[in-house]
């Protein structure tokens, strides 16, 4: 073999590809044709690196007919797919149109297919190779609401908000929210080699809170352990509008049953004499209602991680409520 000659641009270009390649077997190549160009032999550059005589003689002679591009990593042929491509294309069909865990996906599959071709981890990597991801579902209510009457409320609100930030009027969310003595997520950290577990405890035994969000992140609540009736509701907006104030109080909240009626209306016009307005969403935005987000914070993540007596409920709801502004906020941005 003659030796190797290098230019200085050639000796520059193969020092920083054997540094800073992405590619391990790039740099190892790239070093092993500089140690060519330095007078070692082929048995002393294939005994450095730890491979067969052979593979060196054949970084030279790519060297040599194309360069640096003779160094690259090719492509390998590897294991063939198990799906053909047109199986891929009916199983990202099946995935996006039916969803759901791995195990029942499997199951579908075998029902169309008439057999199972591939294991669930194959399937779960296919799917990840189709940016499909594992995630919990949502409940959504935006396919039953009207958009139009939903941009109207949100520009209603957005204007409310900004009378309330000049001081022009107070306002405030309301809603109501039921606490069961099981938190409703059971997710949590725990010892190694243990688990926790939550006894089912009955969602008969339950606490139900109504309140008031205002602009200024203060609350006003009450809570009770009967059912929540109109008259609850109507005692909590008679607090509300014997409550001192200098600008129109307005109250924004949904269109729940207990919230309407003849009852209400009677009741509205005696609260509009005192200065409490009501102004009730468009169906089906409750993201409209700031207080929701009071009620997710509340249950998901202010909770204990324990299934609780009803009277231990009750202390930890109360204990909430009266926490909040102090040890439990919000920052709505």
């Amino acid at each position: 073999m003659k030796r190797l000659k290098l230019s200085a641009e050639e000796y520059r270009t193969l020092r920083e590809t054997g540094i800073y390649h992405s590619h391990a077997r790039v740099r190892m190549r790239a070093q092993g044709v500089l140690r060519l160009s330095q007078d070692r032999t082929l048995e002393q550059v294939a005994e450095e690196f730890d491979v067969h005589i052979n593979s060196v003689e054949q970084w030279w002679q790519r060297w040599n007919r194309i360069g640096l591009m003779g160094l690259y990593e090719g492509r390998h042929s590897g294991r063939p797919p198990k799906l053909s491509r047109q199986e891929q294309q009916s199983l990202r069909a099946l995935a996006k149109e039916e969803g759901g865990t791995s195990s029942k996906l499997l199951c579908l599959w075998r029902e169309k297919q008439g057999y199972t071709s591939i294991s669930r981890s194959s399937l779960r990597r296919y799917l990840k190779r189709m940016n499909f991801s594992y995630k919990r579902c949502r409940l959504s209510l935006k396919e039953k609401r009207d958009e139009r009457a939903f941009e109207r409320g949100k520009g209603v609100v957005a204007s409310l908000q900004a009378w309330a930030q000049a001081g022009q009027c107070e306002l405030w969310y309301f809603d109501e929210s039921g606490f069961s003595p099981n938190p409703p997520v059971q997710y949590g950290w725990m010892p190694s080699c243990q688990t926790r577990r939550a006894q089912c405890g009955s969602h008969q035994q339950r606490v139900n809170v109504l309140g008031a969000l205002g602009f200024d992140n203060k609350l006003m609540w009450t809570a009770h352990e009967q059912r929540t009736v109109r008259e609850h509701v109507i005692a909590f907006f008679d607090q509300l509008a014997e409550q001192p104030h200098s600008v129109p109080r307005i109250v924004v909240l949904d269109n729940a049953r207990i919230h309407k009626g003849e009852v209400m209306e009677a009741k509205r016009q005696q609260w509009q004499q005192k200065g409490l307005y009501l102004y009730y969403l468009p169906p089906y935005s409750p993201e409209l209602n700031r207080i929701e987000v009071l009620w997710k914070q509340a249950k998901y993540f202010w909770r204990k991680f324990l299934n609780l007596t009803a009277d231990c409920l009750v202390d930890e709801v109360r204990s909430i409520m009266e926490n909040y502004g102090k040890k439990f906020t919000i920052n709505f941005g």
